[in-house]
């Protein structure tokens, strides 16, 4: 009888810990249905939200600014540790830069944010031209990579044009602005909302998560160092040619000088990089 006893028990204990076992399994199936229908009402919500353009306003200016300073603090940790002069470079480039950050703002916003901007950050001006000059080997492709994917992933509807010396640091320059995106993405850019719409060798466009308006765009050109050099050239030969003749020598004219210099630079805003000269141009 006993025998009996025990192994009524032991089935009855069966049966009870199989009810819990499937008890637990539904209470799992309904948290993560809920959790499912939860993320797909976010996603719908925020789907609205962008067709409407208020998860734009979340964002203001100044949150912006931070982000691309965080974003350049990410990648510190990821690897790619910036030197002091980076750091230093990094912090010029974004004061050349303020005024992108406002760009999606009402007119006479970023006016009325000056002395705040300035305040905050410890600046005592704001200038729009940055003029860089290092010794080779000093890290500026590398620097103006890490900048122009920062601002990619923090700046609405920014277009950044990069000049290089030739086609080969060119394309080095803009596969360093994927893999540093990439960076500061985590790896996916889904993750952040964000999608690549056109990539090829010279251009990368960017969907961004908030808005059709907010269209980001990275272009790296090659610049024609070998006009600059004829430039060069034609003024020598003209002062070898005036003292043989014994004329003096005309000075430089000031339109020569500036289109000579102006050779691989951009017209009105972007980031030019020469052999050794690094240098950021904001346009208004």
């Amino acid at each position: 009888m006993s025998t009996v006893l025990v192994q009524t028990r032991d089935v009855n204990t069966s049966i009870a810990l199989v009810q819990e076992m499937a008890l637990r399994h539904s209470v799992q199936i309904g948290t993560h249905k809920r959790q499912k229908i939860n993320s797909a009402l976010s996603a719908r919500i925020r789907a609205a939200k962008l067709q409407t353009g208020q998860l734009s306003k979340n964002k203001t200016p100044m949150m912006r600014m931070r982000e691309c300073g965080n974003a350049l603090a990410l990648l510190d940790t990821t690897g790619w540790n910036r030197s002091f002069h980076q750091r230093q470079f990094h912090e010029d480039f974004l004061k050349a830069c303020t005024r992108t950050f406002w760009k999606m703002e009402p007119p006479g916003s970023f006016a009325r944010c000056h002395q705040q901007v300035l305040q905050e950050n410890s600046w005592e001006h704001l200038a729009q031209e940055v003029l860089i000059s290092t010794p080779r080997r000093f890290g500026k492709t590398i620097s103006v990579s890490m900048f122009a994917a920062a601002m990619l992933y923090s700046a609405p509807a920014v277009e950044l044009s990069i000049y290089s010396t030739c086609k080969r640091i060119s394309q080095k320059l803009l596969r360093g602005v994927v893999k540093f995106f990439y960076e500061i993405c985590g790896q996916n850019l889904s993750k952040h909302n964000f999608h690549i719409q056109q990539q090829n060798m010279e251009e990368i466009v960017l969907v961004s998560p908030e808005g059709e308006r907010d269209v980001r765009i990275v272009n790296s050109y090659p610049s024609k160092v070998r006009l600059f050099l004829c430039m060069l050239f034609s003024c020598s030969f003209a002062r070898v040619h005036a003292s043989a003749h014994n004329t003096p020598a005309p000075g430089p004219r000031l339109g020569t000088l500036a289109a000579a210099a102006n050779v691989g630079s951009t017209p009105a805003k972007g980031i030019v990089v020469r052999r050794n000269i690094c240098c950021c141009t904001h346009g208004h």
